[in-house]
């Protein structure tokens, strides 16, 4: 790859092309790449229109924008059509979401692979099909593209027609500078991949260990002690300091995020501008949200990890562990979902008022749980965390080589670095 001698360097005031580059509509490019519409480079096509009678378990499978993900394929939600005719696609297609309820879903987009040819796409998306498609795919993971997906849609329309696709342009290199860039970019989406694939295989793995070992189905090494029963009241103690202190950081459990400030969760401030009444939390101690959520159907157990010192709403039961309890087990615990069935137990009938859980303080308190020792607590976090912690460095690299390939695209598919095709 050589980028010493034609790498452009743009005046500021924009009145001057570096050596070899030119201007167009869409910023400076090469003097020997060109600016071509996509009608002149392949063809759009119509996906199938469907009724929700010809939906049959036994038909054909039609893929629709909630089978793209992170620009890939995926099969978790599923329609099968019976039909006579369609257009099936073909490997290397781009499968392009053109209709939408959503205006933000507009253009999003996956490479067909060969596992997916055959298969129909429904009236909502389009493909379009080039001898191009691999370098094309990369042009439409960019801003550039989407740039010109918005610029089409207006103030109100949900949509973009093949005939506003077909008008798209956008800055294309010869062939064979094509071919090598595809060929860059691929490497990085192949490692993107992998990584990814890692990431899923871990939380599985993860998600079953955790079970395994918060149950006592799988029991560590030197631990043959029988757990004990006990109930929340005999673990915990209530916390229900005020704040006094007029703390002013006030935070909200998210299911998914643990504490986070209001303003960033609710992007405003809706607490009290009086917080002298509000709980006072200190870092290590818990709440928990009386509020339900997808993943969370009977509210959230969060520990306080980064802040000192928060307050929160007297709506949240706040507790901290006594001596006799690991605190890092019982983060483990309460993620994995180990007083769910407890906490349906103990919901009144219909006691979901406002998106809370009508649980009382007694019946908070008297949550049954089975625990081992301190000791096991201890060894059963220590492997937990080591596991996530081998998660955690698989999805730092994730983002690291998401943020390398975009940097790349960012000087490969601008001409600003260019390839060396012998």
């Amino acid at each position: 790859m050589n980028n010493t001698d034609t790498t452009p360097t743009i005046s500021h005031n924009n009145t001057q092309t570096p050596n070899g580059y030119k201007k167009t509509a869409f910023g400076v490019i090469p003097i020997d790449w060109n600016a071509k519409k996509l009608g002149d480079l392949g063809e759009i096509i119509n996906g199938l229109t469907y009724s929700p009678n010809d939906i049959h378990k036994e038909g054909i499978l039609v893929l629709r924008s909630s089978n793209i993900k992170d620009r890939q394929l995926v099969y978790t939600d599923n329609v099968f059509v019976k039909a006579d005719k369609f257009n099936p696609v073909k490997k290397g297609d781009i499968l392009i979401c053109v209709r939408n309820g959503s205006k933000s879903l507009i253009g999003k987009n996956a490479l067909i692979t060969e596992d997916a040819e055959g298969y129909a796409f429904g009236a909502f998306m389009a493909v379009f099909r080039s001898d191009y498609n691999n370098y094309l795919y990369q042009i439409f993971g960019t801003d550039l593209f989407q740039k010109e997906i918005h610029k089409n849609l207006g103030a109100t329309i949900n949509s973009i027609n093949g005939s506003d696709l077909k008008l798209f342009k956008l800055p294309i290199p010869p062939l064979p500078e094509q071919q090598k860039i595809a060929e860059i970019l691929s490497t990085w989406d192949e490692a993107i991949t992998n990584c990814k694939t890692t990431i899923n295989t871990l939380k599985a793995r993860n998600k079953g260990l955790a079970q395994q070992l918060l149950t006592g189905k799988k029991r560590l090494g030197g631990f043959s002690e029988k757990w004990s029963n006990t109930h929340l009241g005999k673990i915990a103690i209530r916390v229900t300091a005020k704040n006094e202190e007029l703390n002013d950081t006030v935070v909200t459990i998210s299911a998914q995020r643990g504490f986070v400030l209001q303003e960033d969760f609710f992007n405003k401030r809706v607490a009290s501008d009086t917080l002298s009444g509000y709980y006072l939390l200190k870092k290590g101690q818990f709440a928990y949200n009386k509020s339900y959520s997808n993943g969370y159907p009977m509210g959230a157990f969060k520990r306080l990890n980064d802040f000192e010192k928060a307050v929160v709403t007297t709506l949240y039961i706040c507790f901290e562990l006594k001596e006799n309890v690991c605190p890092d087990y019982m983060v483990y615990f309460f993620e994995n979902g180990l007083m769910t069935n407890n906490l349906m137990k103990v919901a009144k009938e219909g006691g979901r008022a406002h998106g809370l859980l009508n649980i009382g303080l007694d019946d908070f308190l008297n949550l049954e749980l089975t625990i081992p020792s301190f000791e096991e607590q201890k060894a059963i976090s220590q492997v937990l965390e080591t596991a996530n912690q081998e998660l955690k460095s698989y999805e730092t690299k994730f983002e690291a080589l998401q943020l390398q390939k975009k940097g790349l695209m960012q000087q490969l598919l601008t001409g600003k670095i260019r390839v060396n095709v012998n």
